[in-house]
């Protein structure tokens, strides 16, 4: 719990200067409001990019546009004519482009001054008397929503908030922020500075302390710890839910077989989605349809999961988990659980395996088993797992090359990715990236090729001198023996040295080759997975640490990206502290 927080509040983005457009509108010239022309720009950017070719995200956008225009019903594509916003902000890009390197320095030191500014007045908070960094401080502005995966919101105009809308926390003891906040509280519990609600999606929107924030290093040391609860306790938590699927009451069998569902497919609860995102599905929001029981025993699962990721897997049943299904399969209906993040959506009123589970359920439910269990935690358990198995089983040594233990790293997240479901969608340059790394792995394999000719010739070359050496010596007279042999030694010695330069020459290309093969096929295997999802929130970094101590890799500062770094700091505070309690024979001091 927090003694103090104190901060100077958030950045709210002013909106970009009018700059009074007109367009024609359904054939009359219509001046536009500084609202509408900052919404007629921003389509103005989508042009010609594949959200323009988007029926849905066209749609969106237009019904708002018409909104702000004042129009009772919606306008079609064809008649708004945004060739001047086109035309203006094509303008803005050419004047850009047409900078010399002396204005395009100048202009990004003026931006980045006014980044550092802005940072060293709101990107830092006083928390317990350490002066400490904020993950964000600048409200997102206006502008069209994205989404992601088939989001039906995706193409809407999302209204940034004022200051108006955003209440800050703050400790009784400091200051007040000038501004018009909608309100400042203490939450010492909490750890965000200010607050506020999407005003298209209705969802609260934080800014909350940095992750290198010594409280927030804490509590993410402390989720890791479930693991290994869970871990020693693991086999008794499945025979309480192996037992738990026979009961007699309804209810409780009913969220066990949702348990059992969550343990075995790695699956998310279901029902922590906003209520206006799409149609996507966990373990307590699947529908019959979702299901497919075959008669060799096992069950077939086929559903969109979070952000619209098909999630296909097959799975052998136990006995009374399969006759659980049959009977939730046949009965069947519509959610009145008024828990569930996604009440009101459409899907809510199809007919679902688990009406009336919710998360909260779930979370109890697993918590009566073991203090602090929750379906989370399974997933984290898992994927850090499944980690350090694969690391345990890759056989890389301490004096192995380190593109080997790259590799190594790589395909242990990638069994994580896989775990989780954490795919993507392959990058439209991927068959030109597949192609250059095959060029490479070519132009590699003749330096080799260049290499071993060249040693070759070189030891054939020194055998040819020892005999020749040889005859010398046989022709020489005993006065002049020594001279013979030391001129020969020196040609010795020059051979040699050809032949080290050149197996060095050759090892350097060999180990050129065994990382293009080692990139090449990372890049193949995860271009399809997400590997980031997985090491940001799902396996435990203090596994990846203790392999790479072992085989000498620094995992941390070699493979996680920098902003994961900071993330996780705590990891080899961890190590040092732990290291500094023992004495030189690894006792405790």
């Amino acid at each position: 719990m927090l003694e103090q927080l104190i901060h100077n509040g958030v950045v709210v983005p002013e909106p970009p200067p009018p700059v009074g457009l007109v367009l024609t509108v359904r054939g009359e010239p219509v001046k536009l409001s500084p609202k509408q022309e900052e919404m007629a720009l921003a389509w103005a950017k989508k042009v010609g990019t594949p959200y323009a070719q988007d029926p849905v995200f066209v749609e969106n956008f237009l019904a708002d546009f018409s909104q702000a225009l004042g129009l009772d019903d919606v306008l079609a594509e064809d008649e708004v004519d945004f060739g001047p916003a086109i035309r203006l902000v094509e303008a803005e890009r050419a004047a850009k482009e047409q900078m010399n390197k002396e204005e395009r320095k100048a202009l990004a030191a003026e931006r980045r001054a006014a980044r550092e500014a802005l940072r060293e007045c709101y990107g830092y908070a006083t928390v317990d008397g350490e002066k400490v960094e904020l993950a964000n401080y600048v409200v997102e502005p206006s502008g069209i929503f994205m989404g992601r995966g088939k989001h039906p919101l995706r193409g809407r105009w999302k209204e940034g908030a004022s200051q108006r809308d955003i209440t800050l926390n703050l400790s009784p003891d400091a200051p007040r922020p000038e501004g018009e906040w909608t309100e400042m509280v203490w939450q010492p519990d909490s750890l965000w500075v200010a607050r506020w609600r999407d005003k298209l999606s209705g969802k609260l929107k934080y800014v909350w302390l940095s992750d290198s924030a010594p409280i927030k290093q804490e509590r993410e040391a402390q989720k890791f710890d479930k693991v290994y609860e869970l871990d020693e306790d693991l086999d008794a938590v499945r025979a309480q839910i192996e037992a738990d699927l026979a009961e007699e009451d309804p209810r409780r069998w009913r969220i066990a077989t949702a348990c059992y569902l969550i343990d075995a497919l790695c699956l998310r609860v279901g029902d922590e989605k906003d209520p206006d995102e799409a149609d996507t599905v966990g373990a307590t929001t699947l529908r019959p349809e979702h299901v497919t029981l075959h008669r060799d025993g096992t069950a077939e699962f086929r559903f969109l999961g979070k952000d619209s990721v098909l999630w296909h897997k097959r799975l052998n049943l136990p006995g009374t988990v399969r006759r659980n299904l049959e009977q939730l399969v046949r009965t069947a209906r519509p959610s009145s659980n008024s828990t569930n993040g996604d009440k009101g959506h459409p899907s809510r009123d199809r007919p679902q395996l688990f009406p009336d589970t919710s998360s909260r359920d779930v979370n109890a439910y697993l918590a009566e088993i073991l203090p602090g269990l929750t379906a989370k935690v399974f997933r984290t358990h898992h994927a850090t797992i499944a980690v350090q198995e694969t690391l345990a089983q890759s056989a890389v040594a301490a004096d192995d090359p380190e593109y080997k233990k790259w590799k190594a790293a790589n395909l242990a997240n990638l069994e994580a990715a896989v775990l989780c479901n954490h795919t993507k969608k392959e990058p439209a340059s991927w068959q030109r990236s597949r192609q250059r790394y095959e060029e490479r792995q070519r132009k590699a394999e003749a330096r080799v090729e260049k290499y071993l000719e060249r040693v070759a010739q070189y030891r054939q070359a020194l055998a040819e001198l020892e005999v020749e050496a040889q005859e010398k010596e046989v022709e020489a007279s005993p006065e002049n023996l020594d001279k013979v042999r030391a001129r020969y030694e020196k040609r010795f010695g020059v051979a040699q040295r050809r032949i080290d330069r050149s197996e060095a020459q050759l090892e350097k290309a060999r180990h050129a080759v065994g990382k293009i093969k080692a990139q090449a096929l990372i890049a193949a295997k995860k271009r399809t997975w997400n590997l980031g999802t997985s090491l940001k929130s799902y396996i435990d970094p203090r596994v990846y640490y203790e392999w790479g101590q072992e085989v000498d890799y620094d995992v941390l500062d070699r493979y996680y990206p920098k902003a994961l770094r900071q993330k996780f700091a705590w990891v080899k505070d961890e190590a040092e502290g732990q290291s500094g309690d023992s004495n030189g024979d690894g006792e405790p001091a």
